[in-house]
């Protein structure tokens, strides 16, 4: 019941602003969405506290779904998707109440409901069915973040491009879901992955397949040839722009639940163009002059990097950059709602001191989370490779990127560069140690 409530709540939260959020006024709405997403993440750390004392697994089952073998509704945590589940609910709940300082229609709490019971699904779900579905979900949330502000003509034209590349994820996820049942006849993800144990995953017929997953989970994270939805992110609020990265960094994480059916060529290929495009990523970044294109841009190469270590095997990196990023949004979240809504850092006073604040627990965070992350790709790509040399790269790295000013690069000024800087120093080692 304690994992359904992660899901059900945002979603229940959603459908009271829906239906009666005129009644209620702004403060109510605001209300509604900080209380289910607090308490969702309560939630989710009640899990975490069970896995904690001994548990190794944790399983809802709703019952019966879909008239086909393995569809039933049931949600399942594990310890490699704990993490993703305690991160997205922190965040979110960190947006929600971060909006109580700035005035924002209901479609903005709306989008932030939606897609956190979206991500929570995305993470838990024990079916592919559901697994799709929960993408589709994501793709409505998206819409409605994008479409908030539908007025101006730059914010419509990017929920237009967003629906679009949406709605092409969604169409491979369906193809792909399909092709699966084809050749499993069920659609129980556990089921399933006690058939790949003695069935030869490089088959030929598993190339189809795995190419619409493939395509559909690139599209979700914006990825190369579907980067053009990152640009959408140019034009909202920094709310949604932070939950927006989030959930591009998610949707790329949930690539590690089923890369177990995924071709290796394919996966292959899907790490090369994730790489292209985190690099992609960074040169627009620091070659553009507006700020907040550059966070456009640079919202993506967190889920590149995450794609390429899971071509390369290194899953508890992945997870690694996954909470890493998630405490930098949420960071910097809570640090925008104590100081001024908008993010405007300079000036003297406390400003500085939260600044300063922001970097050095940033620093900390990411320089220990960086380094174990290095840690981790080298054993699992390389025995033997030089542990001191891929710590020091790894605290490198981690001075450049400090979690405290990821979100900050629409006002942030030239500093920016570093952490860009940073990214490409992450990419280019694991490029490195991918051609070796």
């Amino acid at each position: 019941m304690t994992l359904f409530l992660c899901a059900a709540l945002p979603l229940i939260a959603a459908a009271i602003i829906a239906l009666a959020g005129d009644r209620v006024g702004r403060r109510g709405v605001v209300a509604i969405s900080s209380a289910a997403l607090v308490l969702a993440f309560g939630a989710s750390v009640a899990i975490g506290q069970a896995f904690a004392a001994g548990k190794s697994s944790l399983v809802a089952e709703l019952g019966p779904w879909l008239p086909l073998r393995g569809g039933d509704l049931a949600l399942v945590v594990v310890p490699t998707t704990l993490p993703v589940l305690i991160a997205t609910t922190l965040v979110s709940a960190a947006i929600a109440i971060a909006s109580w300082r700035v005035r924002q229609t209901r479609a903005y709490q709306l989008a932030i409901l939606l897609g956190t019971a979206a991500l929570v699904l995305v993470a838990t779900a024990g079916n592919l069915a559901l697994f799709t579905a929960a993408f589709g979900l994501l793709g409505v949330a998206t819409y409605v973040a994008l479409s908030h502000d539908h007025e101006r003509a730059a914010a419509a034209a990017g929920a237009e491009r967003a629906f679009v590349v949406d709605r092409l994820g969604d169409s491979a996820l369906v193809l792909a879901t399909l092709g699966y049942l084809a050749l499993f006849r069920t659609l129980d993800l556990a089921e399933i992955e006690t058939r790949v144990v003695v069935t030869r995953v490089a088959d030929i017929a598993f190339i189809g397949p795995s190419v619409f997953l493939c395509a559909g989970i690139l599209a979700k994270s914006a990825q190369l040839p579907f980067q053009a939805r990152a640009t959408a992110l140019r034009d909202t609020s920094l709310g949604l722009a932070t939950f927006g990265a989030l959930a591009f960094a998610a949707s790329a994480v949930a690539l590690t639940r089923v890369s177990w059916l995924v071709h290796p060529g394919v996966l292959a290929a899907a790490a090369a163009l994730g790489a292209l495009t985190a690099l992609l990523a960074v040169v627009l970044a620091v070659t553009r002059a507006d700020g907040r294109a550059a966070l456009a841009w640079i919202a993506i190469a967190p889920a590149g990097i995450e794609i390429v270590t899971i071509g390369a095997g290194a899953s508890e990196m992945v997870l690694t950059i996954f909470v890493v990023t998630a405490i930098a949004l949420a960071l910097l979240t809570a640090i925008a709602a104590i100081g001024r809504p908008h993010l405007s850092w300079r000036g003297a006073g406390p400003a500085r001191a939260r600044r300063a604040l922001a970097d050095g627990l940033g620093f900390l965070a990411v320089s220990v989370a960086v380094a174990r992350g290095y840690g981790a790709i080298a054993k699992a790509l390389e025995d033997g490779t030089d542990a001191s040399l891929d710590r020091a790269v790894g605290w490198i790295a981690a001075a450049t990127l400090r979690a405290g000013r990821i979100v900050a690069y629409a006002e942030a000024g030239p500093a920016w560069r570093l952490e860009a800087i940073g990214l490409a120093a992450l990419i280019g080692l694991v490029a490195y140690w991918g051609l070796r």
